[in-house]
């Protein structure tokens, strides 16, 4: 996030913390082996330094008990239809000017996938979990002056379910693995703190033909047309000895050992910058750059090309703690996907049926944690959206007009959920607040009102992609044009569960969320454009 007092962890598990979980365990049940002969040992090395083991990331377990893996980056999808069909863009009858000519392309937005024939089952993440922490004194035990920042962790949400593979070539270190993988295990930062328990269950020994793709590595011949995806950040080198930022065709040629023809058009990469940490050294790795997952890259073949053992293996620097992970032929079946919402393993139907009071209690715990998610994305909203607009915001006398409207709109909203607990309290108190009106009616009438002068600002005032006044319009209006939900980047699907429930969805709260997100809108605005003022 660019910020020194955030942190913010990958959606997925590294390879590298099972392998150093496996590590410090194997150094627990040989106390004779300390930190300097661990990795002379002849056993301890092959099982963890010199790549004839290999500990693959760990990615979301989908609930048809397939592993997911990294979406392809030569997916597409048309930028007005998200219901639509997924276009490869790396098979060879792929057209890119056809298919853009009704309408924009874009990525396939789901980091997660699996592909099986014509049928894309996608895998959105779980929300994280953001905690907002105090730094401590380590001697006082308290924040201090001198050493008392704000910090914030953005964690993977506990309930969840990776799956992860490690390959073994010497078949007698597959005992030995068995042994030390079940039960509880702690992974990650910040373990004192409640962070990176993790309970770790043993699937089927799988044979030495297993792809992370499914099926069986296909032939080459010379002529043939392929496609090499990556299915996880992988680190090359290029003949100069720096970090490869493309898969081009000398590289290509260098680690697959053959000549080769790239396809540029049929090609997409991205770039990720790779790190890790030392705990024996409690020091940061040195960064570099590295080729992401889910890049693509299509050539033709000049001559034959064993496959099957480059998949086994893997490619480039760092194949122990998983990168270097590749595919052949996993884009070149079809050039059109149909794609299906995917479930993660551990969801309601993985699940014993919760009593009566139990699925109350969980909904109700849910609904605390959505609370806190809205919370939080409109600190981000503000800070991301309102705070750079507010010095071409309307005067704060035009803000606080709105405000005012918007406070009644949130009175109303209040009466009328005290109204459905208990309705003769609400008429003898109020009379009034009986009127079964749409809270947002008030709010729109009186902007209604407002007098072209007063309107004008708010017609000024560049925000969010539109102006002020089209945007409170499009928030408020009878069959709103902007969803609250997306505008706080938070949609249903990641809303928080407890124990597999999750908060239904209620128009209600759906309309109590917009109020409060545009009454904190101007309220940073206002706040924003005074300090200028007293500022300057």
């Amino acid at each position: 996030m660019g910020d020194p007092n955030s942190s913010v962890s990958f959606n997925y598990i590294p390879g590298s913390l099972v392998r150093g979980m496996l590590v410090h365990r194997s150094m627990q049940q040989q106390p004779s082996l300390d930190q300097a002969e661990v990795i002379r040992d002849p056993d301890c090395r092959r099982l963890f330094f010199s790549g004839e083991t290999r500990y693959l990331n760990a990615y979301p377990l989908l609930q048809n008990g397939e592993r997911s893996l990294p979406t392809p980056r030569a997916l597409l999808r048309r930028k007005a239809d998200p219901d639509g069909p997924v276009y490869n863009a790396a098979h060879a009858e792929f057209n890119y000017a056809e298919a853009e000519d009704e309408d924009l392309l874009k990525p396939f937005d789901t980091p997660f996938c699996w592909i099986d024939g014509r049928e894309l089952t996608s895998c959105h993440p779980q929300p994280s979990r953001i905690s907002i922490h105090t730094a401590r004194d380590p001697g006082k035990g308290r924040a201090t002056t001198a050493s008392g920042s704000v910090f914030q962790y953005e964690a993977l949400s506990a309930d969840q379910w990776f799956a992860g593979v490690i390959l073994v070539d010497t078949e007698s270190d597959v005992t030995t693995l068995q042994k030390l993988l079940p039960g509880t295990a702690w992974l990650g930062r910040s373990r004192s703190a409640g962070y990176g328990q993790v309970r770790i269950e043993l699937d089927q020994e799988q044979n030495k033909a297993w792809r992370e793709v499914g099926g069986t590595a296909p032939t080459l011949n010379a002529g043939d047309r392929v496609t090499l995806t990556l299915l996880s950040d992988t680190t090359l080198r290029d003949a100069t000895g720096g970090y490869a930022l493309r898969l081009d065709q000398a590289t290509l040629e260098a680690y697959l050992g053959v000549k080769v023809k790239v396809h540029e058009e049929s090609s997409f990469s991205s770039i990720n910058v790779s790190g890790g940490f030392n705990r024996t050294a409690q020091a940061p790795l040195v960064q570099g750059y590295s080729l992401g997952a889910g890049s693509c890259v299509t050539f033709t073949l000049d001559e034959p090309l064993d496959v099957a053992n480059l998949e086994a293996q893997g490619i480039g620097e760092r194949r122990v703690e998983g990168f270097g992970r590749i595919a052949f032929g996993w884009l070149d079946e079809e050039s059109e996907l149909t794609a299906s919402e995917g479930r993660r393993y551990g969801t309601n139907a993985n699940r014993a049926q919760l009593t009566p009071v139990s699925q109350q209690m969980a909904h109700r715990m849910a609904q605390r944690l959505l609370d806190q998610a809205v919370e939080q994305k409109i600190t981000l909203f503000i800070r991301d959206r309102v705070v750079e607009a507010a010095r071409q915001m309307p005067r704060n006398s035009q803000l606080g007009r709105v405000r005012v409207l918007l406070r009644q709109a949130m009175r109303e909203k209040h009466l009328q959920a005290m109204r459905e607990k208990d309705p003769q309290a609400i008429r003898e108190k109020d009379p009034q607040a009986m009127r079964t009106a749409d809270p947002f009616a008030h709010v729109r009438q009186a902007l209604a009102t407002f007098q072209t002068t007063g309107r004008q600002q708010f017609e000024d005032a560049r925000f969010n992609g539109t102006n002020l006044w089209a945007w409170l319009n499009q928030l408020l209006g009878e069959a709103p044009r902007r969803d609250v939900w997306s505008e706080l980047q938070l949609p249903r699907e990641e809303w928080p569960r407890v124990a597999g429930e999750q908060t239904p969805e209620d128009p209600g709260y759906t309309q109590a969320v917009t109020l409060r997100l545009i009454e904190a809108a101007l309220t940073a605005a206002s706040r924003q454009r005074k300090r200028e003022e007293v500022s300057s």
